[in-house]
C-alpha cells in the first residue's frame, strides 16, 4: 500500500468538523466536577503567533483534553491581553490607530490559533481592550481603593523617557530601558 498521507485534506476536514461542532464549548453540567484551565492570554502587539505561543497553548490543551477524558466539565477560555502601553507603542511605530492595530492583530492571531485545533470555548473569548471587560476591572479597582486595599504613594521608579512609562526592574539593563 503506497498511499501518501495528504495532511492538508485530512486536517482541514477534521478541523472544519471540530469547529462546526464547537468541541471546546462548555455545556454546564452540575453532575460533573468542574475544572478551569486558564493559559496566559497572548498579547496582540504583533500580528503573528510564534513557536513559544504554540508550545504554551499545546501544553494547556493536553491538560484540558486529559481532564475532559476524566469526566470533568472543563472551561478553557481564550482571550487577549490587549490593553496598555505596548499596544500603543506598537501602533505608533506602525502608524495605525491602537484600536485598529490591536483588533487586526487579534483577528489574525485568532485565525492562527484556530488552525491548531486546540480546545477553547471561543464563545467566551474576551479582549482586555473591550469596554465590557475593562469597565469591571476599573470598578473592582475602585472597590479596593475605597476599602483601603489599593493606595497611592510616592516612590522611586525606573522611568524610560523614550517609552514614556515605568519599567520593571527586569526591563532595566545597564541603567537604561532594555528596548
Amino acid at each position: 500500500m503506497n498511499q501518501k498521507y495528504d495532511f492538508a485534506v485530512v486536517e482541514s476536514k477534521w478541523s472544519g468538523y471540530w469547529q462546526k461542532k464547537k468541541m471546546g464549548r462548555v455545556i454546564e453540567d452540575p453532575s460533573k466536577p468542574k475544572y478551569y484551565c486558564l493559559v496566559m492570554f497572548p498579547y496582540p502587539s504583533g500580528s503573528n503567533l510564534h513557536m513559544g505561543h504554540v508550545r504554551n497553548y499545546t501544553i494547556g490543551d493536553v491538560v484540558v483534553r486529559y481532564k475532559m477524558m476524566q469526566g470533568y466539565n472543563v472551561l478553557n477560555p481564550m482571550g487577549w491581553d490587549a490593553f496598555g502601553l505596548p499596544a500603543e507603542n506598537a501602533s505608533i511605530k506602525n502608524g495605525i490607530h491602537p484600536n485598529e492595530y490591536t483588533r487586526g492583530n487579534i483577528k489574525v492571531m485568532g485565525e492562527q490559533l484556530r488552525t491548531l485545533d486546540l480546545i477553547y470555548d471561543w464563545d467566551r473569548e474576551v479582549a482586555t481592550c473591550d469596554e465590557e471587560y475593562y469597565r469591571w476591572t476599573q470598578w473592582l479597582f475602585l472597590e479596593f481603593y475605597q476599602a483601603g486595599l489599593a493606595y497611592k504613594k510616592k516612590s522611586p521608579v525606573n522611568w524610560c523617557q523614550t517609552c514614556q512609562t515605568v519599567l520593571a526592574n527586569e526591563q532595566v539593563v545597564d541603567g537604561v530601558c532594555w528596548r
